[in-house]
C-alpha cells in the first residue's frame, strides 16, 4: 500500500519552488500521518522545510500521482495543492535547500520520477487554462 503524501506547488513569476533532498529536487511536501488532515500536514512541512508558512491555497489538483518514493522504500500516493507561502519576496527564501527554478531550468535538474510526473501534469493543466 502506498504511503500518503501531500505536496505543494508554489509558482511565482513563472518560477517553481523546489527543495533539495538527497540527490533529488522535489516539491515541498511530506508524509501524512494516520488521521492527520492534509492541510495540517502541508502547513507543518512548509514550517519545517522552509521555516515559512502556507499563506494561501488556490486549489487542489484533480489528479493524485502514485509512484516510487525518492526518499524511502516503496510507493507514495501524492495529493497536490497549488498555493503560496508567506515570504513576500522570492529572494527572501534563504534556506540553502530551497530554490526557485524556471520551467526551462527544471528540465536540467535531477528530479525524482514522481516530481517529474507531478510537474508534467501541472504544466499540461496550466497550459490549457
Amino acid at each position: 500500500m502506498a504511503i500518503k503524501v501531500v505536496d505543494i506547488i508554489v509558482e511565482r513569476k513563472g518560477m517553481i519552488l523546489l527543495i533539495k533532498r538527497g540527490d533529488f529536487w522535489l516539491l515541498p511536501g511530506g508524509e501524512i500521518e494516520p488521521g492527520e488532515d492534509e492541510m495540517k500536514c502541508l502547513e507543518e512541512v512548509v514550517a519545517r522545510e522552509m521555516n515559512d508558512q502556507v499563506a494561501s491555497v488556490f486549489r487542489k489538483l484533480d489528479k493524485t500521482v502514485t509512484g516510487p518514493s525518492p526518499v524511502r522504500p516503496g510507493d507514495v500516493e501524492v495529493s497536490i495543492y497549488v498555493g503560496d507561502i508567506s515570504t513576500a519576496k522570492m529572494s527572501d527564501v534563504k534556506d540553502c535547500n530551497a530554490h526557485w527554478f524556471s520551467k526551462r531550468s527544471i528540465e536540467a535538474l535531477r528530479l525524482s520520477n514522481i516530481t517529474k510526473d507531478i510537474l508534467e501534469y501541472y504544466f499540461s493543466e496550466t497550459a490549457n487554462e
